[in-house]
């Protein structure tokens, strides 16, 4: 039974949507992202059961000493890059894999590193700005600062990396330019392995002559691409939803035509309707700014929400659902109901909802 809220995680979607990232990744290695807490699904179980990876990409080094407790620190990557000089003597101490991303850190590093070697080398992945604006090496010193990296005794290997911006657009130009501009000065580099496609590159068919791939909204069940372009849906995708997000009805008021629901009369009753209350609201994480008519389901019937969303519960339109009474389960998005159909409607994409749901809400794995 659901006491309030229950996220319920699917265990073997998460081991599917692994073997469908394989089959596109095809020869590539295949570098699980589970940065953020799992995007919100749990760092250590989404991270066993998703064993099969060849490596893994957290956030930061919180993250990744996290994840070394049931994982080889050597598979893990830190996305996010050195934010402190105290973070080298940490990675170097456990031996993780991390992202260079600004010529600044090699300077930290050679200050530190270059007086106290770790014991054992370390990977690192060079990250070019190709495009994105956001994190990276300009192209212009791209080889120059992979030559400096390289030569270091500490440094046993360099993944060359670059992350495309419009990789969700396939048809933008800027896709094209990316690869091309990160293609012509990586080739520059001897001997070195290369990753572009994190998931919707990787679904699209982008960076197909690199090394590496890099899924991970993929990996939970959710497409990356809008929701208007039918064909790229999760299910066209041959994607299984890996978390459900449930509720149950704790109250029903029997509301008359013209009547109001919630604060600021954002929902007008049309008509005499039932309305059903949830024991769900933005405290838990569902999205504050989702509008009158976001789908929900209610004992496996569709429906509506009405009315606007309160710190610890919504409205529904229980007319579809005439069986509905107190304690019946609410679901606010998983198998049914997609979870980016419920993005669609609200404005907010599907990685900020999952990453969204607040600690209170149990967590059930299976």
């Amino acid at each position: 039974m659901i006491h309030r809220v229950r996220a319920s995680i699917n265990l073997n979607a998460l081991s599917h949507n692994l073997r469908v990232a394989r089959q596109y990744a095809g020869q590539r290695k295949l570098l699980a992202v589970i940065k953020a807490n799992a995007y919100g699904h749990g760092l250590l179980p989404v991270a066993e059961a998703l064993g099969e990876a060849d490596a893994f990409a957290v956030t930061d080094i919180n993250e990744a000493e996290e994840l070394a407790s049931i994982h080889d620190p050597a598979s893990i990557l830190i996305l996010q890059g050195i934010l402190d000089y105290t973070d080298i003597p940490r990675i170097a101490e456990s031996g993780f894999q991390v992202v260079i991303h600004r010529e600044e850190e090699l300077l930290w590093l050679e200050q530190t590193l270059d007086s106290k070697s770790p014991r054992t080398p370390l990977t690192f992945w060079l990250k070019m700005n190709s495009g994105m604006g956001r994190l990276g090496i300009q192209p212009d010193r791209y080889v120059t600062v992979y030559q400096q990296l390289k030569a270091k005794p500490w440094c046993a290997d360099i993944v060359a990396m670059t992350h495309l911006a419009n990789a969700n657009l396939p048809n933008s130009a800027l896709n094209k330019e990316q690869v091309e501009t990160f293609t012509r000065f990586s080739s520059e580099i001897d001997d070195c392995s290369s990753s572009i496609a994190a998931s919707s590159a990787l679904l699209a068919g982008f960076g197909e002559h690199s090394e590496w791939v890099r899924p991970g909204i993929m990996l939970y069940g959710s497409s990356p691409f809008p929701y208007s372009e039918a064909s790229l849906r999760r299910e066209n995708l041959c994607l299984q939803a890996v978390m459900s997000l449930q509720a149950k009805i704790i109250a029903i008021q029997h509301c008359r035509a013209g009547d109001n629901v919630g604060y600021c009369s954002q929902f007008t009753c049309p008509k005499d309707m039932p309305v059903g209350i949830v024991s769900i609201g933005y405290a838990d994480g569902y999205p504050s700014n989702a509008p009158n008519g976001t789908p929900v389901m209610v004992n496996g019937i569709r429906t509506t929400s009405c009315g606007r969303v309160s710190m610890d519960m919504i409205a529904v339109d229980l007319s579809p659902v005439p069986d509905a009474e107190l304690g019946s389960e609410v679901s606010l998005w998983g198998d049914a109901l997609s979870l980016d159909e419920v993005a669609e409607h609200t404005g907010i994409i599907s990685y900020n909802l999952c990453c969204s749901i607040a600690k209170r809400v149990e967590r059930v794995y299976g």
